[in-house]
């Protein structure tokens, strides 16, 4: 079902894309791609649908794993044209999860941009396909619940029960998004992308060496939201 399901998106993004490629060489002169162009900022909530390889590693210590689903909030600037329509995103995602006394604490950002070719532009409806580019800075803090931090011994040496680690991903695929309520003050788009993890995203630290590390490239994720413009 998941194959399906990318086969379709891909496909209609593609489609969506190859349409405002053929039709902005044919009329690169032609100002209607920039005209008219409307200008909004946004706010989102969604999630992201992914398996982290670091996951093994967590619960085969008996430690507390991050969900495959995690919430996104996003705030953004939406440009919408007459044929094509591009959009920024600032985005955070939070997790803390607990096993057996441990907590595993996942902070994240994301930066995000859609170039979508407007396939259905009418009144209060609009379809749009493309491509999705993506940047994810994570932060993962494993802690025993039952840590004790004495400060009158701020020796690093004496002091255990916390690790960091933090990765970061570069990722790109296929999108598609529904507006509706269009030239209202309800604005409301709906949005779909599978993102294929294309840099290495190997886990690594500031506070030291990292060893036996796992790295989280060809890891891909289903990204889905709705955001008000």
């Amino acid at each position: 079902m998941k194959k399906i399901a990318l086969l379709l998106l891909f496909s209609v993004s593609m489609s969506g894309f190859g349409q405002m490629k053929e039709k902005m060489s044919k009329c690169s002169k032609d100002s209607t791609y920039f005209k008219n162009v409307k200008v909004n900022t946004t706010i989102g909530i969604g999630a992201q649908v992914m398996d982290f390889r670091i996951n093994d590693l967590l619960e085969s210590q008996g430690l507390a794993s991050l969900n495959s689903t995690l919430p996104e909030f996003t705030l953004g600037i939406n440009y919408f044209g007459k044929k094509v329509s591009v959009d920024t995103e600032l985005g955070l995602m939070y997790a803390r999860p607990e096993r057996n006394g441990n907590e595993s604490q996942y902070v994240a950002y994301v930066a995000r941009g859609r170039v979508h070719y407007n396939v259905v532009n009418k009144t209060k409806f609009a379809f749009s396909a493309g491509l999705n580019l993506a940047f994810t800075g994570g932060r993962l803090d494993v802690y025993s619940q039952n840590n004790i931090i004495d400060l009158n011994d701020l020796n690093p040496n004496t002091n255990s029960g916390h690790v960091s680690l933090k990765n970061k991903m570069f990722y790109a695929g296929p999108s598609i998004a529904t507006y509706f309520f269009k030239n209202t003050k309800y604005q409301v788009r709906l949005n779909a992308a599978y993102e294929f993890g294309i840099s290495r995203g190997r886990w690594g630290t500031d506070y030291g060496t990292v060893v036996n590390s796992v790295n989280e490239r060809g890891n891909d994720r289903f990204v889905f939201g709705i955001t008000l413009l």
